[in-house]
């Protein structure tokens, strides 16, 4: 399948991240995205940051050199968009790495500077740009196929920032629409996928550093003279919220290798959909448990939980509710039949009826 028709597919056959490039994000991360330069990042990005993450070469991993990029393979982006989402960074790096591996993929070549994505879809008379507001360039995907183009050129309709102070852009879809693109047959059905797989990545990384939040402040918050972390029903919430987490992240992980092993675009599709949905029910249930047994301080702007969970209800809403992208995996799950639907559900490959 060529790189248009399948953009969110890279062909690569390695199923693990390099460890080299894992340490090196984590401590990047852990050192610069402390509570008070996230909380004074808000309503924008960390500009420092960003210059640091671009200058080591971090923003555009996962992309051809031949197109202005800095190699790697998809597995190692994903590693970077879970490390982002684990240390709640302030900057667009999830959206410059998807929205530069579909220009890529599309034949263009990409340029520095943080990226957002914009995508039309049927029915839509305005489309949200996440990040639109501190990008230098948006990718728009839309009937004729793809292309890169000022942000400047794509005049808002609105704005605003998220829940965690994101900011984001409305554009007019007739706006996107007229944008000229790279020949593609029609609208590339993987790219909002795509997009949704950044959000499940983010949250995955997101969702494990709730629950680490969560032990460690059982471990250190006493009660009755001992930590509150020996209570049973304390120990029921940490394991429900563990399950939920390694299910979240074991889906956007699957989704991942199914991509680099090749799969077409409609099991490509329907992996990142499952991964999506169940983000967004593992959100349901770990900011909800997070902040019962955190209580007022979780809160505060001086405890980072909040800076956790408040990017992860946004999250959970982009580029596709969780119900919009359930319908999707039913719908997927459903063909072929009854006689089809476990062997289509516990299987890979798959077995089709």
């Amino acid at each position: 399948m060529s790189a248009v028709s399948n953009p969110i597919a890279d062909g690569s056959n390695a199923m693990r991240a390099d460890e080299l490039l894992i340490e090196t994000i984590e401590g990047l991360l852990a050192n610069h995205c402390t509570p008070e330069r996230i909380g004074a990042a808000e309503g924008g990005a960390d500009a420092a940051l960003w210059t640091l993450l671009e200058d080591s070469g971090l923003t555009l991993v996962g992309v051809p050199e031949a197109r202005g990029g800095s190699g790697g393979s998809l597995h190692d982006s994903a590693a970077i968009v879970k490390a982002a989402g684990r240390h709640a960074a302030p900057v667009p790096l999830a959206d410059t790495l998807v929205a530069a591996s579909l220009a890529a993929a599309g034949g263009l070549d990409v340029p520095a500077g943080p990226l957002a994505l914009a995508i039309d879809r049927p029915g839509l008379d305005v489309i949200r740009v996440p990040w639109g507001g501190g990008a230098s360039n948006v990718v728009v995907v839309n009937g004729g196929g793809i292309a890169i183009v000022a942000a400047e050129s794509l005049p808002s309709v609105g704005a605003g920032c998220n829940y965690p102070g994101e900011p984001w852009v409305d554009v007019a879809a007739s706006t996107v629409r007229s944008v000229a693109t790279v020949a593609g047959p029609g609208t590339p059905p993987g790219a909002f996928a795509a997009a949704a797989l950044s959000r499940a990545l983010l949250a995955s990384g997101a969702l494990s550093r709730a629950v680490d939040l969560s032990v460690q402040y059982c471990n250190e918050r006493e009660q009755f003279g001992k930590p509150i972390g020996k209570f049973q029903i304390l120990q029921h919430y940490l394991a429900e919220m563990a399950g939920e987490a390694v299910a979240a992240e074991a889906a956007a992980d699957n989704a991942i290798d199914v991509i680099a092993s090749g799969a077409d675009e409609a099991e490509c599709i329907l992996v990142c959909a499952a991964a999506k949905a169940y983000a967004g029910r593992a959100v349901a249930t770990i900011n909800r448990l997070a902040h019962q047994i955190h209580g007022a301080i979780g809160y505060t702007d001086e405890h980072r939980l909040q800076y956790t969970t408040r990017r992860l209800w946004a999250w959970r809403d982009e580029f596709g509710s969780e119900a919009e992208w359930a319908a999707v995996v039913g719908r997927g799950i459903a063909t072929g039949g009854g006689a089809a639907m476990w062997p289509r559900i516990t299987q890979w490959p798959p077995v089709r009826a």
